[in-house]
């Protein structure tokens, strides 16, 4: 396994090679000048020359892509030309939040997801099983947009129990909403997994075994079938984990939560070269991470499963 994990993280050179060079000649082809971004209004030349030579956007573009190459060897994500802070100090005090969020988002999805999936497959054709599907469309086709602006009108305006954004140094009554936003989907999504996979399991033959020596529903149906069906479950879980922690932009921007999806949508706005760069590198980063723990997670859960991609009979 350990060799398997390093084969992978080695992997990720190339892939990030990759992500940095598409997202920089991305971002230099576009129109728009990031000087006039900063600078407003109110301007002159001599200043607008001045600033670029500073941030050498005079140099031809291979140039530029080679001293940025040349600052990611060093572990140099450049600075910010808004506000002349490090990217990475950025990213650094950002990411906390969003991972606060991610959490506890994925926490309420897997709760919500794998208690509806089991509870439909423990009620196949039911009409409890055709309500709790319905509802997971429901959730699949919910905008997130629309559920923030709902639940804030609901819950903070109407109600008056919760804050409508923010982060509130701290206090998880100002990550209710938020979570509850960002897992909407995700939920939908893995009680449909869990339904489907659940199904497929109750028809094995430890499980008409285990009923038939006498073991309890409920032990059946946690105990061995919920354990064999969570390979689907995880590939699922991890993916969708993986883009919470890559910034919830929709999220963060209708709570004003403070984490990096907000960060990354600013430097979008404002044309911040280096800070889009940082986070979509950062980002592919914690992506790529999320996978190799999602693969390695495989092995834990299923014996059968190897780290190297073969099963074992």
């Amino acid at each position: 396994m350990l060799g398997y994990s390093v084969r992978r993280i080695l992997l990720f050179i190339p892939v990030l090679i990759g992500v940095a060079t598409v997202t920089f000649f991305l971002l230099h082809v576009l129109p728009g000048d990031p000087v006039l971004s900063m600078v407003g209004e109110r301007y002159d030349e001599a200043t607008i020359q001045k600033l670029r030579a500073e941030m050498r956007l005079d140099d031809p573009l291979l140039v530029r892509y080679g001293h940025y190459l040349y600052d990611l060897a060093r572990l140099d994500l450049g600075r910010s030309y808004i506000t002349g802070v490090p990217v990475w100090e950025s990213i650094r005090k950002r990411f906390p939040y969003t991972f606060q969020l991610a959490v506890a988002a994925m926490a309420i999805a897997v709760v919500i997801g794998i208690g509806a999936g089991v509870l439909a497959a423990s009620r196949w054709r039911t009409p409890l099983d055709y309500l709790t599907m319905g509802g997971t469309v429901v959730g699949i086709s919910m905008p997130v947009f629309w559920l923030g602006v709902l639940l804030i009108y609901v819950f903070s305006l109407k109600l008056n129990w919760l804050p409508a954004s923010g982060h509130g140094n701290g206090n998880l009554a100002f990550l209710v909403l938020p979570a509850f936003t960002l897992a909407q989907a995700s939920a939908a999504y893995v009680a449909r997994i869990t339904r489907s996979s659940m199904l497929d399991e109750v028809k094995e033959v430890y499980v008409k075994a285990a009923r038939a020596k006498g073991v309890p529903e409920y032990r059946v149906l946690l105990r061995h079938a919920l354990r064999n069906a969570l390979l689907p479950i995880i590939t699922v879980v991890g993916a969708d984990f993986g883009s919470y922690l890559s910034g919830a932009v929709l999220t963060e921007s209708i709570f004003a939560w403070p984490g990096l999806g907000r960060f990354t949508l600013d430097a979008i706005l404002k044309r911040d070269l280096p800070a889009i760069q940082g986070s979509v590198l950062f980002m592919a980063v914690l992506f790529l991470s999320v996978n190799l723990l999602v693969d390695l997670l495989y092995a834990r859960v299923d014996p059968r499963v190897r780290v190297d991609g073969r099963a074992e009979a």
